[in-house]
């Protein structure tokens, strides 16, 4: 992207100017409601096409896009400050994924597996990080609210309706949800923790959303039997409260999180769900590691995946070419050394410049006023995504990115708007207009 001319200090100062121009009448309604559809469907995975990987949330994604284009409100800059260095990202990645890929790996698949990323992390960041504080709000509330009803749904399909070997359940018991797959599952419900946080923080949600939703959420984990989710959820409540700098919600966290431990390992057989006590509960209980799901398996991936990266440092194998080189026909459970093998080194580095993008607006987000929470929001979101990555394969898939996007919305809009008014939650449970919401946040406080 060309910044020539841009004035001095402009990485180290927030972005002031004014966000594009909202879009008019029933076209700005249009596009919002399908943004807000797009993300609700983020978790339904189970709504593709069979031929390639495309969504529900795919398609109102892309109409979205299309309106916003219509009203001329596709910002050039959907990142503010950390546009730059997210698509030099982006492009170092894709570009070695398919340069790998027409070289020693399969064409196709280089091509297929470029194309999910461009449009996972390029495309989708115009429909959600260029927006308003008030649209980023509703568009967050409407994953959350996916996500619950997704845990209630598993709730219903497991512990009422003892289901077992369906569509939403493994033939082990795990709950799969809508994604159709345990760890992603959980990662998914993981990465929605901090924005219900930010939401009630922010004043965006009641309190006892937070209450509610928190434990709800937990409890998804624990139906999945994800190691993977249960250290995330731990991660992002211990990063969010820890950021906050409160002495009391940090004593609060750690009385409750010890509480909660010495209540599970004591008396977790009489009302967890078997799964969750075959794969977790019973590592927890012994202090063995190896008991903990197929970390072991995972572990002898990672060997490996190691191994491999010593000859890619300039090119990959390709593209979704790692179960073919493995002895276990899997591809590494870790995305760092994943891109590495299959992409080679400079690929590794788009990625990683995607992750230190997300913390630089956190960090710019930060020195604002009324920035706080949303750099805490960012941060941990960011964070904790790139901790996760550590337990899991590619992660082009929408419901990865949704909600990261979504974790850096917010900071976003503090660096395009400026400071929020403190009547925000008030003012956005009003029946006003998406062009009357603008103009009052725009004025700011009196």
């Amino acid at each position: 992207m060309n910044h020539a001319g841009v004035p001095r200090g402009y990485w180290a100062k927030p972005d002031r100017r004014p966000p594009a121009a909202p879009l008019s009448n029933g076209i700005g309604k249009i596009g919002l409601w399908l943004a807000m559809a797009s993300v609700f469907l983020t978790p339904f995975n189970i709504l593709r096409v069979d031929t390639f990987y495309f969504t529900a949330s795919d398609a109102f994604a892309l109409a979205a896009v299309f309106a916003m284009v219509l009203g001329k409100s596709l910002s050039p800059a959907p990142l503010a400050a950390g546009t730059l260095l997210w698509n030099t990202g982006v492009a170092l990645l894709c570009g070695m994924l398919l340069l790998s890929s027409l070289i020693n790996g399969d064409p196709q698949r280089g091509f297929i597996i470029s194309a999910q990323y461009l449009y996972a992390y390029f495309l989708l960041a115009f429909m959600l990080a260029s927006r308003p504080w008030s649209e980023t709000v509703l568009l967050t509330k409407a994953l959350i609210c996916s996500i619950g009803l997704m845990c209630i749904h598993g709730i219903v399909v497991i512990d009422i309706l003892k289901q077992q070997g369906t569509y939403l359940t493994s033939g082990n018991g795990r709950f799969i949800g809508w994604v159709e797959r345990e760890n992603e599952c959980a990662t998914l419900i993981a990465l929605a923790v901090p924005l219900l946080l930010w939401l009630v923080a922010s004043g965006g949600a009641r309190p006892r959303w937070a209450w509610i939703g928190v434990p709800l959420f937990a409890y998804g984990i624990v139906l999945t039997g994800s190691n993977t989710g249960l250290i995330g959820l731990v991660v992002a409540l211990t990063v969010f409260v820890a950021m906050t700098g409160s002495w009391r919600r940090i004593i609060l966290l750690a009385v409750s999180s010890l509480g909660a431990f010495f209540v599970v390992v004591t008396w977790g057989r009489d009302f967890l769900p078997p799964i969750f006590q075959r794969r977790v509960l019973n590592a927890l209980q012994s202090g063995d590691i190896d008991e903990a799901g197929t970390f072991a398996d995972r572990m002898r991936l990672i060997r490996e995946a190691i191994t491999k990266a010593d000859s890619s440092s300039l090119l990959g194998i390709g593209a979704d070419q790692y179960r073919h080189f493995s002895e276990l026909h899997a591809p590494v459970h870790n995305v760092y050394l994943l891109i590495w093998v299959e992409a080679g080194l400079l690929g590794l580095i788009g990625f990683l410049l995607m992750l230190v993008a997300g913390i630089i607006i956190g960090m710019l987000a930060a020195r604002l006023r009324q920035g706080r929470i949303s750099a805490i929001c960012t941060l941990t979101t960011v964070l904790l995504f790139a901790a996760l990555a550590n337990a899991l394969p590619h992660l082009y898939s929408r419901f990865f990115v949704v909600p990261l996007l979504l974790g850096i919305a917010p900071s976003v809009a503090i660096l395009r708007g400026g400071p929020v008014p403190g009547a925000v939650a008030g003012f956005l449970r009003s029946a006003r207009s998406t062009h009357g919401r603008l103009q009052l946040l725009q004025r700011g406080p009196n």
